[in-house]
């Protein structure tokens, strides 16, 4: 401290002192007076709280209400594609009139229009050109070939996907009346605009059933009558009254630059009548070959001085597709004699070239001239021959293939029959070298990608009117039939066992075996058709001939087996008492056909498979179950992999499983069956198989749930197969509890 103090100096101590107390009390002069204002804010407050304070208005503002759904625009679907039109201007503003609705919006109408003529005018240029200027004003349509009911039906599919319906695979009437449902809806609903084009009809009564209400609707025809209510409007011919009239524009266009001058080719035009169709093919013919107008307006002159009279084509068509043809080197005729017979579209090489491959051409070769087969040997020359057709317009591109004018393939037959050159019985020879028979049949599903290419080209000979009379059309005509039922075209199939066995009626003495296989398909088509006192009748028959003129043979094996199925189907239907006799015809097949082809076939598999069914019918399922499990255990070893008739005894063996109780050995056998079915009618989502062994397997998926085995899994693909094949999940839940079933105890 003394050290302290003598260092300190007091008086510096006293000043700093002195400022410090000055600072504090400064300090708390102000913390007072905040102290003050604080006070007197709370008081204020307290004085705002004491009072009620008014809620704010709120105001609620309803959001806008949301837009309509917009349904995407799906345009005339199928509309194909063509040379450019000339000179339809004014035809597709009269018909752009004739479809305008009547009313002002108030009452939704049909609006249709006929555009008619005969072949080679242009209704179906008409048509598309007007679906070309016009079609950007519709939400949606249309373009369908219209030959045939189920050309329409099948054209219709095409709006399937569009409109959110399902996509069958034998699509039928209420299938395309689903559709036209829907687009009358959308009409109604939504005011859309919708176009309808149906190429090519032959009768009005064709389309009963199929018009769309309160759609636009275009139809081309030949027949001029028959159509009461309907605005009609001809297709003629084009101007060539001046040099820059449509006519000579066309051929213009056709022939190409530099084959003469313009006044020529107004005179070829009015030669050619304006008809559209002789235009396009005299203009493909100067183009290929590289002749002038002139020119060809002499050899056309010379070609219509020589041909016979024929009140059924212009003769500005037949004119210049003879002229086309006689320019024509020799493979070029050839090929275009037999398109003339097959149908209209699908025209494609290997039609010709595949024949010296197929099964039976050695058995048709006599059908074939030399020449002809020849050139079946050589792919190359074939291809150049369509190659040559197309350049010259007697074929045009479509798709994959090719196509031909229906009234340019009659000028050609008409041409064969004038020059007594008839080309049908080659081109009924060629489909049937090809055709499958025997042990690679329509019945087997490897072949029915072939069946599906070739049965057009038959029903169209058929149709034709003008089908040689010959065996091998015959044939065609059974096997066809067998394809279409094995596809379930039962329609279609009718048809043709009929036209089959009339021919062979015409042809054959009542004994022939041949008549006894026609009875036999025809039997089994009627049952298909729901007309099973007719099959029976047929199918009797076909047993009675049989056994009368070829006892122990393999076709009484096979009409014996039919008569089962057919005394079978009689059975499910309510004659029960028939079902010991259906056993006995499958007896008596079997027997045969053990004896004939040994025991482990597959024409024993077919048949133990059979006599299952009418076993599980009597309620013995044990038995069916030995029958079905053997047919299988055969097949395993006859049959290819993934053939479907793997796929009948694998799915029948797993129903009886699944009825036995032993839904957990049956599983596997049924998904094996859908698979195969689905592998075999990939193109046919609905088909009847397919829907069997769904039905099936989605049975023993619940069933397996039900008893807690992996119940979400197995719920879940029960209810996707139930999505897919349009079964209603709930139902089917309820029926898988008809089936009994106890897991096994866990080892």
């Amino acid at each position: 401290m003394e050290w302290i103090k003598g260092i300190a100096d007091w008086s510096l101590l006293d000043q700093m002192s002195g400022v410090g107390a000055f600072a504090l009390a400064i300090v708390l002069l102000l913390l007072g007076m905040v102290v003050k204002v604080a006070g007197g804010f709370a008081w204020v407050l307290r004085g705002f709280r004491s009072k009620p304070v008014e809620p704010m208005p709120v105001i609620v503002v309803a959001p806008p209400p949301p837009p309509p759904p917009v349904t995407p625009r799906i345009g005339i679907l199928n509309l194909p594609t063509g040379r450019n039109v000339v000179g339809r201007e004014a035809a597709v503003a009269a018909l752009h009139a004739a479809l305008q609705r009547d009313g002002a919006g108030v009452a939704i109408t049909n609006a249709k229009a006929v555009v008619k003529g005969q072949g080679g005018f242009g209704k179906s240029t008409l048509a598309r050109r007007y679906a070309e200027v016009h079609g950007g004003g519709y939400h949606g349509g249309v373009w369908t070939h219209a030959g045939t009911v189920q050309a329409v039906i099948d054209g219709l599919m095409a709006l399937n996907v569009r409109l959110g319906l399902p996509v069958p695979d034998l699509p039928q009437m209420q299938h395309a009346q689903a559709v036209l449902a829907k687009v009358r809806a959308a009409v109604q609903s939504e005011g859309q605009r919708w176009l309808f084009i149906y190429d090519n009809v032959e009768d009005l009564a064709h389309l009963q059933g199929l018009i769309p209400d309160g759609a636009d609707m275009i139809v081309t025809t030949r027949q001029g009558t028959g159509w009461p209510g309907w605005k009609v409007q001809e297709a003629g011919v084009l101007s060539f009254a001046t040099p820059d009239a449509p006519a000579v524009q066309l051929l213009l266009q056709e022939a190409g630059p530099d084959r003469g001058p313009v006044a020529d080719a107004q005179a070829l035009a009015g030669d050619l009548g304006g008809l559209p169709l002789a235009l396009v093919v005299a203009g493909g013919l100067i183009r290929e070959d590289r002749i002038d107008f002139a020119t060809c307006r002499g050899r056309l002159a010379e070609v219509l001085r020589a041909k016979q009279p024929n009140g059924d084509y212009a003769d500005s068509l037949i004119g210049a597709v003879s002229l086309s043809y006689e320019l024509l080197e020799a493979d070029g005729r050839m090929v275009a004699d037999l398109c003339a017979w097959w149908a209209a579209e699908g025209l494609y090489a290997e039609l010709i070239s595949d024949a010296p491959g197929g099964g039976t051409w050695e058995a048709i070769r006599d059908l074939i001239p030399e020449p002809l087969q020849a050139l079946a040997r050589d792919p190359a020359r074939v291809r150049e021959a369509f190659r040559r057709l197309a350049a010259r317009s007697l074929i045009l591109p479509d798709g994959a293939g090719w196509s031909m004018h229906r009234m340019t393939a009659a000028a050609l037959r008409a041409m064969q029959a004038a020059a007594e050159r008839d080309q049908g019985a080659a081109a009924v020879g060629l489909l049937a070298a090809v055709y499958p028979g025997g042990e690679r049949n329509p019945g087997h599903s490897p072949q029915w990608p072939i069946c599906a290419r070739l049965t057009p080209h038959v029903r169209a000979l058929w149709d034709s009117g003008m089908a040689p009379q010959i065996a091998a059309m015959e044939y065609l005509l059974n096997q066809s039939a067998i394809y279409l039922g094995m596809i379930a075209d039962n329609p279609g199939m009718l048809v043709l066992a009929e036209a089959s066995l009339t021919l062979k009626r015409v042809r054959l003495p009542p004994e022939d075996r041949v008549i006894a296989v026609g009875l036999a398909t025809l039997g089994e088509a009627l049952s298909r058709d729901g007309r099973l006192a007719e099959a029976d009748a047929m199918l009797a028959e076909a047993v009675a001939l049989n056994e009368t003129h070829r006892p122990g043979s393999a076709d009484l094996a096979s009409t014996y087996e039919m008569h089962g199925d057919m005394l079978l189907a009689l059975a499910r239907a309510g004659q029960t008492d028939l079902l010991p006799r259906a056993a006995r015809r499958y007896q008596q097949a079997l027997a045969l056909r053990r004896r004939l082809f040994g025991r482990r076939s597959d024409a024993v598999a077919g048949t133990l498979n059979n006599l299952g069914g009418v076993r599980d019918a009597q309620g013995r399922v044990p038995a069916a179950a030995r029958l079905f499990a053997a047919s299988l255990a055969i097949r395993r070893v006859v049959v290819p992999p993934g053939d479907a008739r793997i796929a009948y005894a694998a799915m029948n063996t797993g129903a009886m499983l699944l009825k036995s109780g032993a839904a957990d050995r049956a599983e596997a056998l049924l998904v094996e069956a859908l698979d195969n079915w689905e592998a075999a009618y990939a193109a046919q989502l609905q088909h009847p198989e397919r829907r069997s062994a769904a039905d099936w397997l989605i049975s023993c998926l619940l069933v397996r749930a039900a008893a807690g085995e992996n119940r979400g899994l197995r719920e879940m693909q029960a209810k996707q197969l139930c999505d897919r094949y349009t079964f209603d999940f709930a139902d089917w839940q309820r029926q898988a509890t008809r089936y009994p079933y106890t897991p096994p105890a866990k080892p």
